[in-house]
């Protein structure tokens, strides 16, 4: 049961960033398809420092973004007005990122931008808490 809510609220984390993108968005060519998505819901330490979430997200579309893999990058913080009836997962950001296929999801994780970003952040991500979905569109 848990599966399936988390399954189905990183679903509607995709369709809410993709349908409402904000500023943290890197927007692929019309022409290109990127139905590979990675999914992370991350969750911070206690002692995080307060601009933790606000350094990682800035990072996503200053770092991530630039990996040659990627098709779109988008980040944030929980919406105050989500999908009603669906129980509340506290977290403090998501990441979504776009890529073509598996091989592409390979070069994204093996990339220096993204170990760099790994690096950079991950002493204030609760690891025990972190919350990774990777899922081919099969919507179109």
């Amino acid at each position: 049961m848990r599966r399936t809510v988390l399954y189905g609220a990183a679903l509607a984390l995709v369709g809410f960033t993709t349908n409402f993108a904000p500023a943290q968005e890197t927007r692929a060519a019309p022409n290109i398809r990127a139905p590979f998505a990675h999914v992370c819901v991350f969750r911070m330490k206690p002692d995080a420092p307060k601009d933790a979430v606000a350094k990682a997200i800035a990072d996503c579309r200053n770092l991530l973004s630039g990996i040659p893999s990627v098709r779109s990058v988008h980040a944030g913080r929980p919406a105050k007005q989500g999908t009603p009836d669906v129980p509340k997962m506290e977290y403090d950001f998501a990441l979504i990122v776009l890529v073509d296929d598996a091989a592409g999801l390979k070069a994204y994780l093996e990339h220096p931008k993204h170990l760099e970003y790994v690096e950079k952040h991950v002493k204030h991500f609760d690891m025990k808490k972190l919350e990774v979905f990777d899922f081919i569109n099969q919507s179109k």
